[in-house]
C-alpha cells in the first residue's frame, strides 16, 4: 500500500521514465532468458549427440572385436591338428604329449600373434589335456563342471561361440579376466564332443576400446552386458564384475540407445547409452549437466552484458525522452502555481500541436474566461440581489391565491352555499398540490386524491352531462408514481373527449396490477378520433389549437415516462371516431421512490 502511494506521489517525468525502461527492460530480460535458455539447451543436445555418436562407434567396436574372436574360436574348431590331437588317447606316451603340447601351445601363439589383444586362450580336452596361453591354468579350467557357468552355456550352444561375464574377480590389483567366450570342440567326423575352446578377454582389452572416446570431467563410462552387470568401466574400476545398482538401470535395460537425465547420487546427471544387436552390450556414459552447461557460460556472460548495455541505453533514452515530453507540462504547471497565487495575467505558449498544446490553449481560454467572468460578476452581483428580491416576492402570489380560495370556502359555508364552498376546497387543494415542492414521484392512493378533487370541480361544471367511474384497485395505492400522472389525460378525456359530444358521457378511469406493472386506463365514450388524426398524433404538424393542446400533452406526458422509466413503460392510445378514446398506462411497481433511479 505504501509502495502504491509513493507511486502515485512521483512526479510525471519520473512515472513515464520508469514506464519507458519497464517497457523495454522486460522484452530485453525475457528475449535475453530465452536465448540463453535456447543456445543451452541447443548447446547440450549436440553435446548429447556427439557422446551418443560415440558410444555408437565404440560399440561397432566392440562388435567386430566380438565377431572376430568368434571367427578365431571358429578357427580352431575346424583346425585338422587341434582335432587330432584332441582325439588321442589320453595314456600315450610323455613325449608325444610334450610333442602335441609344443604344437598345439604354437597354433595359440600365432593366434595371438595377429592382434595386439589383451586374452588368454585355454583348450580344454575331455581327455585331460590342457593347453593355455598364460602363466598359469585357472582351477576353474583344471577341474571344469560341464554343467555349470561357461562350459554350460557352450554345450547348449552345441559348437556355437557362447559368451559369459566373469561376476568374481580373480585378483584385486588387474582385475584378471572380465568376460568370456566359450566354445564346444566336437570331432568334424564323428561328431563326439573334444573338448571346449575358452578365451578369456582382460578388463584392459575392452576399456582400450572406449578410451580413446571424449569424456568429460566427473564423467563415467559403462560397458554392460544385457543384465546390467559391469563388464569394463572407466574412470573407476570397483564395480567391474557386479551389477550396476543405479536408480536409471530399468530405463537403460529396457531401451536400446537414447539419452535422459536423472538424479545420480544427489547431482543431477545426463545418461547417454547405445546397445549392441549382435552381441545385447550396452555402452553407457554417465556425465554431469553441470559440465555440461558450463560449455554455455559464455553465451550467459554475453547476454548478460549485451542486457545490461542496452538497459543503460534504454535509461539514458527514456531520461531524455520523458523530460522532452512532460517539459510542457511542468511549464504549464508553474503557469497554474501563479495563476493560484493570483496574478491572472499568465500565458501558456501556444506552439505546440499536440494534446499538451491543445490543453495550453483551453488553459489560456480558461484564463480569459476567468477574467471575463470576474469582471461580469461584479455588474451580475446588483442584479442577482434584485432577482432574489423578485423570486421571494413572487412566492407569496400561490400562497395568496390559496387563502383567497379559503376565504371563499368559508364564506360560501357560512351562506350556505355548498356548491361554491366544494369548488373553492377542490380547487384549493389541487393549487396547494401543485405548488408543494419535494419528491417528483408520490403514492398512488395521494395522486388519485387529487383526480378526485378535479372530478368534483368537473361535476359541478358538466353536471348529469358527464357520468365518471372510478376503479381502483386499493393493492396499487402504496405503490409510488410520477406527480399528476393521470391528470393530463382526464383532462382531454373531458375537454376533447366529452365535452363536444351531444348528449351524456362517460368517463372511466381504472387502475390495477396486471403481469406485474402497474396499469392505468383512462377511457371516454366521447367524440373520439379519425385514424388519420390519431397517426398525427406523435408528429410535428401544424394542426388546431385544441389538438396542438392535446399532442403538447402527450408528448409531455411521455418524456416524463422516459425521463422516470426508461424503456420501462407503456403507453397505448387506441381511438375511433364517434365511439371515444382509450388511454393506457403501464409502469412498474414502485414500492419505494428511490427505486425510480435503479428503473431507470
Amino acid at each position: 500500500m505504501n509502495r502504491i502511494k509513493q507511486f502515485h506521489s512521483m512526479g510525471l517525468r519520473t512515472k513515464l521514465m520508469l514506464l519507458l525502461l519497464i517497457i523495454t527492460i522486460l522484452p530485453l530480460g525475457l528475449l535475453g532468458m530465452f536465448s540463453y535458455r535456447k543456445a543451452s539447451t541447443e548447446i547440450q543436445i549436440k553435446a548429447y549427440e556427439i557422446i551418443l555418436e560415440n558410444l555408437s562407434q565404440v560399440n561397432h567396436s566392440l562388435t567386430d572385436f566380438v565377431q572376430d574372436i568368434e571367427q578365431l574360436s571358429m578357427y580352431l574348431y575346424s583346425n585338422e591338428v587341434i582335432q587330432e590331437i584332441l582325439s588321442k588317447s589320453s595314456s600315450r606316451s610323455v613325449a608325444e604329449k610334450y610333442e602335441d603340447e609344443q604344437t598345439v601351445n604354437g597354433i595359440l601363439k600365432s593366434f595371438l600373434g595377429f592382434k595386439s589383444w589383451d586374452i588368454q586362450l585355454y583348450v580344454i580336452g575331455v581327455n585331460g589335456e590342457r593347453y593355455f596361453t598364460g602363466d598359469f591354468l585357472p582351477p576353474a579350467y583344471r577341474d571344469y563342471q560341464p554343467n555349470w557357468g561357461l562350459f554350460r552355456k557352450a554345450r547348449i550352444a552345441d559348437g556355437g561361440a557362447a559368451w559369459d561375464t566373469h561376476y568374481s574377480l580373480k585378483k584385486i590389483e588387474d582385475y584378471g579376466a572380465v568376460l568370456s567366450s566359450g566354445r564346444l570342440l566336437k570331432s568334424i567326423e564323428t561328431g563326439e564332443t573334444l573338448g571346449y575352446f575358452i578365451v578369456d578377454i582382460k578388463e584392459s582389452a575392452l576399456a582400450d576400446k572406449y578410451q580413446k572416446a571424449h569424456q568429460y570431467p566427473g564423467g563415467e563410462v559403462y560397458l554392460l552386458d544385457a543384465n546390467g552387470y559391469v563388464i569394463s568401466s572407466s574412470p573407476s574400476k570397483q564395480q567391474v564384475g557386479t551389477r550396476l545398482n543405479k536408480s536409471y538401470m530399468d530405463e537403460v535395460l529396457s531401451g536400446t540407445k537414447g539419452y535422459f537425465s536423472a538424479v545420480d547420487e544427489g547431482s543431477d546427471k545426463m545418461i547417454i547409452y547405445d546397445s549392441s544387436d549382435s552381441s545385447g552390450f550396452k555402452m553407457v556414459s554417465v556425465v554431469p549437466i553441470g559440465v555440461l552447461t558450463k560449455e554455455s557460460h559464455s553465451i550467459r556472460n554475453l547476454t548478460i552484458f549485451i542486457v545490461i548495455s542496452c538497459i543503460l541505453i534504454s535509461y539514458c533514452v527514456a531520461y531524455l525522452l520523458s523530460d522532452y515530453m512532460t517539459r510542457p507540462l511542468r511549464k504549464l504547471r508553474l503557469l497554474m502555481n501563479e495563476v493560484e497565487k493570483g496574478r491572472m495575467d499568465v500565458t501558456f505558449p501556444s506552439k505546440y500541436n499536440d494534446e499538451v498544446g491543445h490543453l495550453g490553449r483551453s488553459f489560456n481560454t480558461m484564463l480569459r474566461q476567468i477574467n471575463r467572468l470576474i469582471h461580469e460578476g461584479y455588474e451580475k452581483q446588483i442584479q442577482v440581489q434584485e432577482a432574489e428580491i423578485k423570486a421571494i416576492q413572487a412566492q407569496f402570489t400561490p400562497h395568496f391565491l390559496y387563502n383567497a380560495l379559503d376565504s371563499i370556502n368559508w364564506m360560501a359555508r357560512i351562506n350556505g352555499i355548498d356548491a361554491i364552498s366544494k369548488v373553492a376546497l377542490s380547487l384549493g387543494n389541487l393549487l396547494r398540490f401543485s405548488i408543494r415542492r419535494g419528491n417528483p414521484v408520490i403514492p398512488i392512493g395521494e395522486d388519485m386524491k387529487q383526480i378526485r378533487n378535479y372530478l368534483t370541480i368537473v361535476q359541478l361544471r358538466y353536471r348529469d352531462k358527464i357520468n365518471i367511474e372510478l376503479d381502483i384497485d386499493e393493492e396499487i395505492l402504496d405503490f409510488y408514481t410520477p406527480k399528476l400522472l393521470l391528470q393530463p389525460l382526464v383532462e382531454n378525456a373531458v375537454g376533447h373527449g366529452l365535452e363536444m359530444k351531444e348528449g351524456e358521457g362517460k368517463l372511466l378511469i381504472w387502475a390495477g396490477v396486471v403481469d406485474g406493472n402497474v396499469q392505468f386506463i383512462v377511457e371516454d365514450d366521447g367524440v373520439g378520433m379519425t385514424g388519420d388524426k390519431l397517426a398525427k398524433l406523435w408528429e410535428h404538424e401544424e394542426e388546431s389549437a385544441q389538438s396542438a393542446k392535446t399532442r403538447i400533452g402527450l408528448h409531455n406526458l411521455k418524456k416524463r415516462l422516459e425521463l422516470h422509466f426508461g424503456q420501462a413503460y407503456q403507453l397505448d392510445v387506441e381511438s375511433e371516431a364517434g365511439n371515444g378514446t382509450k388511454v393506457t398506462i403501464r409502469i412498474p411497481c414502485i414500492a419505494d421512490p428511490k427505486e425510480v433511479e435503479r428503473v431507470v
